[in-house]
């Protein structure tokens, strides 16, 4: 398996969003607004990799880059749900 530059920014971009959501979640913003945090995370990424050219179509690129940080924030919160029903 190759991997490619759009492996690459994927890994990046959800590394960040994760960060971002644990550093801001409920510090500076409510948790109930981590998803549009989320949406503006992806949104600014699709911008990025358009402008660089990883994706050569904006729409495509922009859903892509939501895509990926939806599923982080979704992802964080199944996991969360998930350790909280075990304790």
């Amino acid at each position: 398996m190759d991997i490619s530059v759009e492996i690459i920014f994927g890994i990046v971009q959800a590394i960040l969003t994760a960060i971002f959501g644990f550093i801001f979640k409920d510090n500076i913003i409510p948790s109930k607004y981590i998803p549009i945090q989320n949406i503006i995370i992806g949104i600014i990424c699709g911008i990025l990799t358009f402008y660089y050219g990883i994706y050569d179509n904006i729409f495509n690129s922009i859903l892509i880059c939501l895509a990926i940080s939806l599923g982080v924030g979704g992802s964080y919160d199944v996991y969360h749900k998930l350790s909280k029903e075990d304790k």
